[in-house]
């Protein structure tokens, strides 16, 4: 099985803030550390038919350099999604095809949308039995509020497992060995 690193939402138009500029920086360089066997940068792209426009009236993220990954930021895999979740049929049969084939068991979370994207992504895997690890030094609200991060954070940790949240750097592969399914 394969150490995958699944990155949310972190493209030009949501790194907007010193704060998600740092947060951005942090998971290019994790990302360039080569701890994870392959990363999966999820990006989300709003439709002028989709729910957000229709129920927030929310139109950016739509086209252009907004939905583009921030640079330096490279990925195995890029996948668009339209709505909160990335756990898609087409996200599980894509990631599965770059896990060479075996079932997905785990995968690292981070990114933009602690308590959005991020925790409504973890859910979903929870509830596929895939275990969502959430690398919390690696993420980051919306609206960039330690309190709501934390209640980001909370609710995985109560919905899913406290288990599942990953509260410190990451410099090498020894950094997660015993939490997750390292070999």
């Amino acid at each position: 099985m394969k150490n995958i690193l699944v990155v949310i939402d972190v493209q030009n138009g949501y790194v907007y803030t010193p704060e998600k500029t740092a947060i951005a920086q942090k998971i290019i360089e994790l990302t360039q550390k080569h701890i994870f066997d392959r990363v999966v940068c999820v990006k989300f792209v709003n439709r002028d038919d989709g729910v957000f426009p229709k129920y927030h009236r929310f139109y950016d993220m739509h086209k252009g350099k907004e939905i583009e990954l921030v640079d330096e930021l490279t990925a195995d895999l890029v996948i668009n999604r339209s709505i909160y979740t990335c756990v898609t049929e087409e996200f599980i049969e894509k990631v599965t095809k770059i896990n060479d084939g075996d079932k997905i068991q785990e995968l690292f979370l981070c990114g933009i949308g602690t308590d959005t994207s991020i925790l409504k992504s973890a859910l979903d895997l929870f509830e596929r039995d895939i275990k969502p690890l959430v690398l919390t030094n690696y993420c980051i609200p919306q609206d960039n509020s330690a309190i709501t991060q934390m209640k980001g954070i909370t609710f995985v940790s109560r919905m899913v497992s406290d288990k599942c949240i990953i509260n410190k750097p990451i410099n090498t592969i020894e950094d997660l060995q015993g939490i997750a399914c390292i070999k």
